[in-house]
């Protein structure tokens, strides 16, 4: 609760924002929780889907060993008796709340797969950055945020199957690898080497010209989206190296 009250201190409102746009199938718990609940949920994992042990159990998966709980409040009732002038009335009665723990979907594993996120056919490159180290997980995210990347590229998030949102998180991943850790935030000149890497990959597999889309997301950060792809090329060149080396030894 601190945590989130301290995003909210400094003008954040993103855990209410974000989870007002993500929508899960109608069989997820966090579908019947209060919004307070999906903001704590959200705040501490970055996921909206999360459940009981017990609940993951029932859904095919299990919580892998090691991974941390997140907390949701439930109300504590208590049975209360009040006499007024007429009658005897039985009512229940708010005392407090209690804790508790839910995992992430992120945190779980087994034969039961998310099919409700996993795409039916993963990209290329998939394995080589499972390769590399990258995990790849399919979860639902705002719907202003089709994806996201861990500062350090270990980890990359996507709310969509599109493949040109896989190629531009994979290229935050290496980018951050080549680098060091990438910048918070939407740095222009992070966006510009990632956004124009999903555009080579996009051609070189034969999916669809990408390139008007890429050019108008370069320009939301650039003023001159020409000059600052010159600028990024020659850090769009070491991550396209890195992947193409990686499959032509796969």
């Amino acid at each position: 609760m601190k945590k989130v009250l301290q995003q909210f201190k400094t003008g954040d409102l993103s855990p209410i924002t974000n989870v007002a746009r993500i929508h899960l199938d109608d069989t997820a718990p966090a579908m019947r929780w209060s919004l307070s609940n999906k903001v704590l949920a959200y705040a501490q994992s970055g996921e909206l889907d999360c459940r009981g042990y017990r609940q993951w159990e029932q859904a095919g998966r299990m919580v892998k060993k090691g991974e941390k709980a997140v907390y949701i409040l439930r109300p504590v009732m208590v049975r209360m008796r009040k006499q007024d002038s007429e009658e005897l009335e039985e009512k229940y009665t708010c005392i407090g709340f209690s804790t508790v723990p839910v995992f992430a979907a992120s945190s779980t594993e087994g034969q039961s797969g998310l099919t409700v996120y996993d795409p039916i056919k993963y990209p290329p490159l998939y394995e080589i950055a499972q390769k590399l180290g990258v995990a790849v997980e399919y979860a639902p995210v705002a719907d202003n945020k089709l994806g996201d990347c861990l500062a350090d590229g270990s980890k990359i998030r996507l709310g969509t199957h599109d493949e040109r949102i896989f190629f531009h998180e994979l290229a935050h991943a290496i980018h951050a690898r080549i680098d060091g850790e990438l910048k918070g935030g939407q740095h222009a000149g992070q966006e510009t080497i990632a956004e124009f890497t999903s555009v080579v990959l996009m051609d070189l597999y034969g999916f669809a010209d990408t390139t008007g889309n890429a050019w108008n997301y370069i320009s939301q950060y650039a003023e001159d989206p020409l000059l600052a792809v010159t600028k990024a090329i020659g850090t769009v060149e070491k991550v396209l190296k890195v992947l193409l080396e990686e499959e032509l030894t796969c």
